[in-house]
């Protein structure tokens, strides 16, 4: 999906999986229709400079945006006008924005270390939660609406209550930046991602560690979304790739998704089986992860199976001459993903401060028809590689 002129910086599905929203370095916000790949009317404008977030609402009628002009705009989705006039209490650049499920309050994250509420009904700040010592780079409402994550550079992740400026527990969560941070659709676990390549999980009532962390990326990690079941989450990284992690065994499914350059944002549709990530510049690629998904539960329920079975075998007598064997499932079917090519100048000192260690990856460029959707679509092979926002 094709139209922005600069870093595409977020990227959002409405509810209802038919159309993903884009934000920008570009000043604009775009909705695409997911079918036909096709840009849905004109872009959103309004911002004074470059848009680093952007959320939906769950009933679809709204959109919240964020960025470096240090404001919050509300959107009607509709007409595509804004609600109120820009926000303004930020005094640095707006990183990360988010709805409350009940789409009556915004939060922001900010350059400025703060996080602030606002009230959707009147576009008035509610409160600010202060205690980050460096740049809040992501913000993350509970399900049930009762609290509020934020993940920031000084490497922790603080919870709050949603309603006032009480801190449940702070969370020295990575030995580098904390770049996002979302919560599981039960409100049990934390799921946090960071400059230091790694994934981690939290429990939510007492801050500490779930398991192992995920470990795979071999650069930044900038973006980290999870599936409507909570089954598994999908990660994006300058090591010019988006992986599929279990959130039960947090072991990567299957190869890593290829781009041709560093990866800012991703997310994941509400049927699981689709995943819209950012190219190396200006474009939004279109994932099917269905298979990819199939192959990995497949091998999961195999393995429940076996491990009951060993269990079994070491309840009831098995005679001398009987053996058991565990066999691994045939995991090397490759999926074919599907992306719009994209070349862009743009270099990574323009999106983020690290140096650049981005590889072109992209193989094998195909015209392929995906549900009558007339776009000419990459097809990228997934090669068997050691790989371990701002």
């Amino acid at each position: 999906m094709r139209g922005h002129t600069k870093l595409v910086t977020g990227v959002a599905f409405f509810c209802n999986g038919g159309r993903v929203v884009t934000c920008s370095r570009d000043k604009t916000l775009r909705i695409w229709d997911v079918q036909k790949g096709t840009l849905v009317g004109v872009p959103f404008q309004g911002h004074q400079d470059g848009i680093s977030s952007v959320a939906v609402s769950r009933d679809d009628k709204r959109i919240v945006s964020g960025g470096s002009d240090r404001t919050i705009i509300i959107w009607d989705v509709e007409s595509k006008q804004k609600v109120f006039e820009p926000l303004v209490k930020h005094r640095g650049e707006v990183n990360s924005v988010c709805f409350s499920p009940d789409g009556k309050r915004v939060a922001s994250g900010s350059d400025d270390s703060t996080v602030v509420v606002w009230d959707t009904g009147t576009g008035r700040p509610l409160t600010t939660l202060k205690g980050h010592r460096n740049f809040v780079a992501s913000v993350a409402f509970s399900p049930d609406g009762l609290k509020l994550a934020s993940g920031s550079w000084d490497r922790t992740i603080r919870v709050w209550r949603a309603d006032n400026v009480e801190l449940l527990f702070n969370i020295d969560a990575h030995d580098n930046y904390v770049q996002s941070v979302v919560w599981s659709p039960d409100g049990r676990q934390l799921v946090s991602a960071s400059f230091d390549k790694t994934v981690k999980f939290w429990h939510t009532s007492t801050g500490q560690q779930i398991g192992q962390p995920c470990t795979g990326h071999t650069d930044d990690i900038h973006s980290i979304v999870i599936s409507s079941d909570g089954s598994f989450i999908a990660t994006a990284s300058d090591d010019s790739t988006v992986r599929l992690w279990s959130a039960k065994t947090h072991q990567q499914i299957g190869q890593p998704l290829e781009h041709s350059n560093w990866v800012y944002c991703v997310a994941i549709s509400p049927s699981g089986e689709l995943l819209t990530s950012d190219g190396s510049g200006y474009d939004v690629y279109l994932w099917s992860i269905a298979d990819m998904l199939k192959v990995h539960r497949h091998k999961e329920e195999l393995d429940s199976k076996q491990e009951a079975d060993l269990v079994r075998a070491d309840v009831l007598p098995t005679p001398p001459s009987e053996g058991r064997v565990r066999e691994s499932p045939d995991t090397s079917t490759a999926h074919s993903s599907l992306m719009v090519p994209a070349i862009s100048p743009e270099t990574k000192k323009d999106r983020i401060r690290v140096g650049d260690n981005g590889k072109n990856n992209v193989e094998d460029i195909l015209p392929i028809d995906l549900s009558n959707v007339h776009l000419k679509l990459n097809h990228i092979s997934h090669q068997n590689k050691n790989h371990t926002q701002r």
